[in-house]
């Protein structure tokens, strides 16, 4: 009974010791990998959410720690293969996009994994205030930099709405001359730059107010509002107004499109 008695304090003195370094943003890892750190190349940080079904393969004690990971609920940057894999299996994939990012030492990274077509303001399109990064649908669309998510809306045409938490005309795939960026969201970063990302194929993954870091995902690749194609449009503002050319922009932080 003593040799319970010693087993049962023990354990709860270890889930304390974890929930306490947790909450501090520190977890350090049973599974091998560490957790906790700053930023940098290869780390995210995600938002853990509730539990689910524990990962195939892992110890009873894993799958505890993930858990506890999970019911603190804290923002914690997340690196190395097992451990992103096994957070992963708690947060419905958040923390594992986020894995292999590589930041520039300015901080910035490329939005999407694509080829940049039609370019910022050519002569065919004088007005177009962006890039155009073309990947498949369904590709991560990744926070460029660090920053606070100001805009999420759905764009057709001349019309603009808030996300309702239901259906949406954006929903759909668009079509050159429907107008409208579709789902976009904007990100406003330090020095008054603001990053724009258009034609996701549903609802941003991020809301407005959010704190967001480079390479966290913030939604998708699609179709919606004046597109022929699935791309993203990725625009860089300076204040209010100012247009930038994005691939000069990111070129010059070390982070090429």
């Amino acid at each position: 009974m003593g040799r319970v008695a010693v087993w049962v304090m023990a354990g709860a003195a270890g889930l304390l010791l974890l929930l306490t370094a947790a909450s501090a943003g520190v977890v350090s890892s049973v599974f091998g990998i560490g957790i906790g750190g700053g930023g940098g190349g290869g780390s995210c940080v995600g938002v853990v959410t509730g539990p689910d079904a524990a990962p195939a393969g892992l110890s009873a004690e894993q799958s505890g720690d993930a858990g506890l990971i999970v019911a603190v609920g804290e923002r914690l940057p997340v690196r190395g293969r097992a451990a992103i894999g096994i957070t992963t299996a708690h947060t419905g994939g958040t923390v594992s996009e986020c894995d292999g990012v590589p930041i520039s030492a300015s901080g910035w990274t490329r939005p999407v994994a694509g080829t940049a077509g039609s370019g910022f303001r050519t002569g065919e399109r004088p007005g177009h205030d962006g890039v155009d990064i073309m990947a498949a649908k369904g590709t991560v669309i990744r926070a460029a930099s660090g920053g606070v998510v100001v805009r999420v809306r759905c764009n057709i045409g001349g019309d603009s709405w808030e996300p309702t938490g239901g259906p949406m005309p954006c929903d759909r795939d668009g079509y050159p001359g429907l107008g409208g960026c579709g789902w976009y969201t904007d990100i406003r970063h330090s020095g008054d730059i603001t990053s724009r990302y258009c034609h996701m194929v549903r609802e941003p993954v991020v809301v407005v107010g959010q704190t967001v870091t480079a390479g966290q995902p913030i939604g998708h690749v699609g179709s919606s509002g004046n597109s022929s194609g699935p791309h993203v449009h990725y625009e860089i503002r300076e204040g209010r107004a100012n247009a930038l050319d994005p691939v000069s922009f990111m070129m010059q932080r070390g982070a090429a499109l």
